[in-house]
């Protein structure tokens, strides 16, 4: 029986789904690994059980949202854990084993998060968060917490005021990597389904502290392509986000002062609208400055040859260069230097170590773009486009 059941979501991302599961496959080779597809209806299901015959595909004949199919998913789960995790992530060797350990040492915690980072290395601040009671919420959109990061009482939604490299409990578990206890998450009856994609993570993260155990914070990496299997310029994802935490509040909040939960309803509406207006804004504002990026492949020799054929197709990267590293043992400093892109042969590197140097380079102030490359799919992958 494996230890731990690894349910992943797709919709229309079969290519990252691909790289996902060689990381998993690579963290914890036995792992049970079970992908639900939510009618992609792009062959999705089809290239999936070609490549990877030892995982179970289960094709969900509608796109009955995130809640939904995690929980026909869940009915298949043998490990005493499962990890809900994104179809957009990548998880480094080490976290997989790490979450096990954790868990089997700590009985009274029901599920826990990681240290996620975006494809530019960048932390992202929803590894970790409190629940959003009307008080959290309104510091949160208010600005408040953005104004006083550090103080406790401001900035409790994103736990700002903690130090991301180090463990610590938190409220909510964030549903691109929810590592949780299988049989507390059935006790729960799984993840209320009326949430459709948004708000399902907060609410079973808060039912898992109501039955009475602890949710907490891991500083093991996983990469987050953020945002690759939704249109984040369309009002829908500004509506169908809102909504959801507008479910949230009504289902547990409902009795709290009526004047403060109008104040907080209002805030939603304005959030809902400032924010498909901006997203857009940021979107024209790209499209308008995008220039192609000179980049680094770092790697073999062999594979050089293939990465510079995908860039030559790439809207985003052009120019690439090289680096020859033939083993797992460091990253040069210098890979930044003069390019905008850095391209990892993950034949040569490993994802926890690509993960580490994308996060202390992050943390220096430098910006680039990661990008992935592996011999066995042929594919590159990066936040903006696969080749």
């Amino acid at each position: 029986m494996p230890s731990v059941s690894v349910i992943i979501v797709s919709y229309k991302v079969r290519y990252y789904i691909e790289q996902c599961v060689d990381s998993v496959l690579r963290s914890l080779p036995d792992a049970q690994i079970i992908v639900i597809d939510n009618a992609s209806a792009d062959g999705s299901v089809e290239y999936l059980r070609s490549r990877f015959p030892q995982i179970e595909v289960i094709a969900n004949p509608e796109n009955s949202g995130f809640g939904r199919a995690n929980n026909i998913a869940l009915q298949h789960a043998e490990g005493r854990y499962v990890l809900f995790l994104n179809p957009d992530t990548v998880v480094a060797e080490e976290t997989l084993p790490g979450c096990v350990n954790f868990m089997d040492e700590n009985p009274g915690v029901g599920a826990l998060g990681v240290r996620m980072q975006y494809g530019n290395g960048r932390f992202a601040l929803e590894s970790r968060r409190s629940v959003p009671t009307p008080r959290v919420s309104f510091y949160h959109m208010s600005g408040l917490g953005r104004l006083f990061p550090h103080s406790r009482r401001f900035g409790r939604y994103h736990m700002t005021y903690m130090d991301r490299n180090s463990d610590c409990p938190i409220e909510v578990v964030s549903g691109a990597f929810m590592f949780a206890r299988t049989d507390v998450v059935r006790d729960l009856g799984g993840f209320d389904e009326s949430f459709f994609m948004y708000g399902e993570d907060i609410d079973l993260s808060y039912r898992i502290l109501k039955a009475g155990y602890a949710n907490h914070y891991l500083p093991l990496p996983i990469v987050h392509f953020k945002g690759e299997s939704t249109v984040k310029t369309s009002f829908r994802y500004a509506k169908v986000f809102y909504d959801a935490m507008q479910i949230f509040y009504d289902k547990h909040f409902s009795s709290y002062r009526k004047v403060f939960s109008l104040f907080v309803k209002l805030l939603l509406k304005i959030k809902q609208i400032s924010t498909y207006i901006g997203q857009n804004i940021d979107a024209k504002r790209q499209k308008m400055t995008v220039e192609k990026e000179p980049c680094l492949f770092v790697g073999s020799k062999a594979n050089y040859d293939k990465v510079q054929k995908l860039v030559e197709s790439s809207a985003f990267l052009r120019d690439a260069s090289f680096i020859e590293c033939a083993s797992d043992i460091s990253i040069p400093d210098y890979c930044l230097t003069g390019q905008g892109a850095v391209l990892f042969d993950v034949d040569v590197f490993g994802y926890g170590k690509v993960m580490e140097w994308m996060y202390n380079t992050a943390g220096a102030g430098q910006t680039f773009t990661m990008g992935l490359f592996n011999s066995a799919t042929g594919h590159l992958v990066t936040e903006d486009e696969v080749l």
